[in-house]
C-alpha cells in the first residue's frame, strides 16, 4: 500500500512537470515550477569537487567543479572506491628511501581501470613526484621512475582476509 501510495505521488510530481533533484543530504527534493536542471558535484580520481547537490543549473564559470543534468535524481554522489598507498622520501642515517604510507588512501573509480602509482625501484627522490596520494595511473605512460598498478587487488585482498576470518570463526 505505502509503495502505491509513493508511486502516485512520484507520478503526480512528475506530470506536473516538477524535477527532483538531491540536495547536500543526498535526499531527493521536488524543484521549483520550471526548474529543468539538476547541478552537483564533479567526480576526480581524488573524490568530489566542493560543489553543493542542488535544483537548478551551475552557476556560471563552475564548469570545473559543477555538473548539470536533466532526469530525475541525476545528481547522485555515489562511487566505488578502492586504496592505493601514497609513498614519501624518508632519510634515516643519511640514507633516503622512499617509504610507503602505513594507511592507504581512498581512490575514486572514475573509469574501469583502477590504478595506483608508486616510485620505481631504486628512483632518486629528485626523479619521482608523489600525485594524488598514490591514486590514478602514472601521469605519463613511458615514465621509467614511475609504477602503475591495479588497484583492484587491495579489495581483493581485504575480501580474502575476510573469508578467512570467517571460515576461522566458525572453526
Amino acid at each position: 500500500m505505502k509503495c502505491m501510495i509513493l508511486c502516485a505521488l512520484v507520478a503526480i510530481a512528475l506530470a506536473e512537470g516538477e524535477l527532483s533533484c538531491l540536495n547536500t543530504a543526498n535526499e531527493a527534493t521536488t524543484c521549483e515550477t520550471g526548474v529543468t536542471k539538476c547541478s552537483g558535484p564533479i567526480l576526480s580520481i581524488t573524490g568530489w569537487s566542493a560543489t553543493d547537490q542542488a535544483c537548478g543549473e551551475c552557476a556560471s564559470g563552475t564548469e570545473a567543479t559543477c555538473k548539470d543534468c536533466d532526469t530525475a535524481d541525476c545528481n547522485t554522489k555515489e562511487a566505488t572506491t578502492f586504496e592505493c598507498y601514497d609513498y614519501t622520501w624518508v632519510v634515516t642515517e643519511d640514507v633516503g628511501a622512499w617509504t610507503k604510507a602505513t594507511a592507504a588512501s581512498t581512490c575514486y573509480s572514475i573509469s574501469d581501470n583502477n590504478q595506483c602509482n608508486s616510485p620505481a625501484e631504486g628512483v632518486a627522490e629528485a626523479d619521482w613526484t608523489s600525485s594524488n596520494g598514490g591514486c590514478g595511473a602514472c601521469a605519463d605512460s613511458e615514465d621509467t621512475n614511475c609504477v602503475s598498478t591495479s588497484g583492484a587487488p587491495v579489495a581483493v585482498l581485504s575480501t580474502l582476509i575476510s573469508l578467512i576470518a570467517a571460515f576461522y570463526a566458525l572453526m
